[in-house]
């Protein structure tokens, strides 16, 4: 009776984690994709990304396709970038660092800009372009010591109460692995009972993250002026998305009684996807004023995606040597529609010398949604809950100056903040447990920059850095959160011409 109890227990705690632990995956795919993070020209990065009310730069298309109506002139513009994805980590008392150098293809684009035939509206501007809107590449390590906390006990948690035979139906990424590579064995006369290879031992856990991918736009976009004080525009896009993450986790004894040396398991997930969007803006600028007001409205994006999925797990014993083990390739399909975006815009020209823009953006992050028809109905409607309890309203806020030194030669310095996204993670009893949704805490950029321009040609470098805060788990049950700060930090290059 008294094991009765105990394995009813047990199940009623797994089901709650599996539960929690699909939500939560469900949240993550939902914030990965919608919290973007443009990287246009380094002229608008430059400014901070405070474009709502300014224009006439390319750069300027995702924030405010009313931007279009201030040409005067057509525009050709390439940017190219050096970035380097990475994180400081604090687990058990150790720290490290790691980011991982690459290059970022930036915004390429065209605008034409050409007379109308109508007296209130002189000119119309076209534009057709790609924008960065995400870069996934990072690099992030953790490691520690710690004593009784084996993922291999949370794999025999896990296993409890279900026949070995039968592991490969429910557990087949982690506690079938973990069977057939023996981080776990029953007990003897049991075949549904189980004991972890580390029990007592001391342990060095680490885990390893190397991601790459990135998630752009291609759009284009139309954008007029009436009476030369009210511009409009519209664009349309397509959006892409790719990522690829290998996560590599061990775990090596330093101290115990345990055969088992060492065990690694490579989490691999691989994701693409495909959506379109539509924005639409107004900049307002009062007959002889230096004053822009600019509004801008950016519908969510509705993306499917593909997602593929696969673990392998190796196991190494004193005298008995090694085990390995995969499973099978999981693949599924989604749905997320991203919460709808508002801007408004400010920007002052003072005089002929200098610039000052400002922005505030607005998401509601519990308007996004998740379906799939690869999911049980009633684990969509889980993860759909979780979106609507969980996640919050996003505030923005970014601001930017430019500096005219000259009629050719501009320095620019600007930045923002992004208010968290989503309420800190609970555990089983709903009281939270110090680790964060990842990508959702409150985020930081800064840049500063320069830009050589004359009629003709223009060029300019901007660096940007971008960090937020990150609190996590090392694996499902571990007990002790890591925490650290991610970020990215990157030089873009912009080269253009006007004619």
């Amino acid at each position: 009776m008294v094991m009765m109890q105990h394995l009813s227990r047990s199940l009623l705690v797994l089901s709650v984690l599996y539960v929690q632990s699909l939500s939560a995956q469900g949240l993550a795919d939902v914030m990965r994709y919608s919290r973007q993070d443009p990287l246009g020209s380094a002229r608008s990065m430059g400014m901070g990304g405070a474009m709502t009310g300014l224009g006439a730069d390319l750069g300027a298309i995702w924030s405010n396709p009313a931007g279009l109506g201030l040409y005067r002139s057509s525009d050709l513009a390439f940017s190219l970038a050096v970035g380097a994805g990475g994180a400081r980590t604090d687990y058990l008392g150790n720290r490290s660092v790691a980011a991982e150098p690459h290059i970022i293809v930036g915004q390429l684009g065209a605008a034409l800009t050409m007379p109308l035939s109508h007296p209130d509206f002189k000119r119309g501007t076209f534009a057709i372009g790609y924008s960065p809107l995400k870069d996934f590449h990072q690099r992030a390590e953790w490691s520690g010591e710690t004593e009784g906390n084996s993922i291999t006990e949370q794999f025999a948690l896990q296993a409890q109460g279900t026949s070995f035979d039968s592991l490969w139906y429910y557990y087949p990424f982690d506690a079938e692995l973990a069977w057939y590579t023996y981080m776990i064995d029953t007990l003897n006369g049991a075949v549904d009972q189980y004991a972890p290879a580390f029990s007592e031992d001391r342990v060095k856990q680490s885990l390893r993250r190397d991601r790459t991918g990135r998630m752009g736009e291609t759009t284009i976009a139309f954008g007029t002026t009436y009476k030369e004080q009210l511009h409009m525009g519209l664009s349309i896009g397509i959006v892409s998305t790719e990522m690829e993450r290998v996560d590599v986790y061990t775990e090596s004894k330093m101290l115990g009684p345990s055969a088992l040396e060492q065990l690694t398991l490579n989490d691999r997930l691989e994701i693409s996807g495909s959506g379109a969007y539509w924005a639409f803006g107004l900049i307002l600028q009062p007959s002889s004023s230096p004053l822009r007001f600019g509004w801008s409205y950016r519908s969510g994006t509705v993306l499917s995606i593909d997602d593929f999925y696969q673990v392998d797990a190796s196991a190494q014993f004193s005298g008995t040597g090694s085990f390995e083990a995969a499973s099978p390739s999981s693949f599924v399909q989604y749905r997320i529609r991203t919460p709808r975006r508002h801007q408004l815009g400010l920007s002052w020209t003072v005089g002929k010398s200098a610039v000052l823009s400002l922005d505030y953006g607005r998401s509601d992050y519990a308007d996004a949604e998740f379906t799939s028809n690869d999911f049980l109905v009633a684990d969509v409607a889980e993860i759909q809950r979780r979106i609507d309890t969980t996640l919050l309203e996003e505030q923005q806020f970014r601001g930017g100056l430019e500096f005219r030194l000259d009629d050719v030669w501009r320095l620019r310095c600007g930045g923002g903040f992004r208010t968290a996204t989503a309420d800190p993670l609970v555990d089983r009893f709903g009281t939270p447990d110090g680790s964060l949704l990842e990508e959702s805490a409150e985020a930081l950029h800064w840049a500063f920059g320069g830009e050589y321009r004359n009629e003709r040609w223009y060029a300019g470098a901007t660096y940007r850095h971008t960090s937020s805060d990150d609190a996590r788990r090392l694996y499902g049950l571990g007990p002790e959160v890591a925490n650290g700060r991610t970020g990215l930090g990157m030089l873009m290059l912009t080269i253009g011409a006007r004619y």
